[in-house]
């Protein structure tokens, strides 16, 4: 897991074949804003060249092609160590998420509600809800390698994996998302970026806010006040929801040392075990 600590942005202008100039810009990350800078100005040169030699340009995919563009946050470090176990970050729609190294955890999306399925349901003496967990529980319980525990969200369910290390990149952690439905775009996501990803906070639009207003970092102080204010509505909305609902635990295990640690700091920022809607 890598969350870069500084991004930089560097632009210039490239000369077209019709003579025209258009601005390029490539971001840049590090450790410290020297080497952002840095980075921004490799991968800078490198678009102009591809430009310049009329190469084209890879497609983009923002998960995959390089680190999340994310505010730091919080450190998580291991109860027995300094390194690293978890990180808080917020996206870029203003949610706070929690990246975890070994921590595993699922996202399972409920089928979509199709005209069929809705005819389906007029004669089914179970929910779509029922039959997908009870689809996510066999599964679980098949597996047979870790106590999870699971939460119902908005969309679907969440999974987390308390009693035992999974590694993101792992062969065993892929054949378990598939045979749990996971999203898939989500199980891509880890693997790329060596982490586990779990939001803590609600989703601004399931709560009445709109998204952020420009994206991370900031630079000018008018965009800072305007996420300040944005931030302070949103906090004001996201009050009166949880994020996810505790549900049941699939076997015997507890957690222990850093996954402890990061089974409270998650359970108490979603609020999973408050009566209060999922957003």
């Amino acid at each position: 897991m890598y969350i870069p600590r500084a991004w930089a942005r560097e632009t210039r202008e490239a000369a077209l074949r019709d003579g025209r100039t258009v601005p390029v810009s490539a971001w840049g990350w590090g450790d410290d804003s020297a080497r952002a800078r840095a980075k921004a100005l490799e991968r800078l040169e490198r678009a102009l060249e591809r430009i310049r030699s009329r190469k084209p340009f890879p497609r983009r995919y923002e998960y995959e092609a390089r680190p999340l563009r994310e505010e730091l946050l919080q450190t998580v470090s291991g109860t027995d160590s300094n390194e690293t176990v978890g990180i808080v970050t917020r996206n870029r729609y203003g949610a706070q998420v929690l990246n975890a190294v070994q921590l595993l955890f699922l996202d399972v999306d409920l089928p979509p509600r199709g005209l069929f399925a809705r005819l389906r349901q007029l004669f089914a003496r179970t929910t779509p809800e029922e039959r997908a967990l009870a689809q996510l529980r066999g599964a679980l319980e098949r597996d047979g390698r870790a106590t999870f525990r699971i939460y119902r969200t908005a969309s679907g369910f969440r999974v987390m994996a308390v009693d035992r290390p999974f590694d993101p990149a792992g062969s065993e952690t892929w054949e378990l998302m598939r045979s749990t439905r996971s999203d898939q775009a989500y199980a891509r996501l880890c693997r790329s970026q060596k982490c586990f990803r779990a939001r803590l906070t609600p989703k601004p639009w399931r709560c009445g806010v709109a998204r952020p207003p420009g994206e991370f970092p900031r630079s000018e102080r008018e965009a800072e006040q305007a996420f300040a204010d944005w931030l302070a509505d949103y906090e004001q909305a996201s009050a009166r929801f949880a994020t996810c609902r505790y549900l049941e635990t699939i076997g015997h295990g507890r957690a222990s040392g850093d996954a402890r640690r990061l089974q409270e700091l998650h359970d108490r920022m979603t609020r999973c075990e408050e009566p209060l809607p999922l957003a």
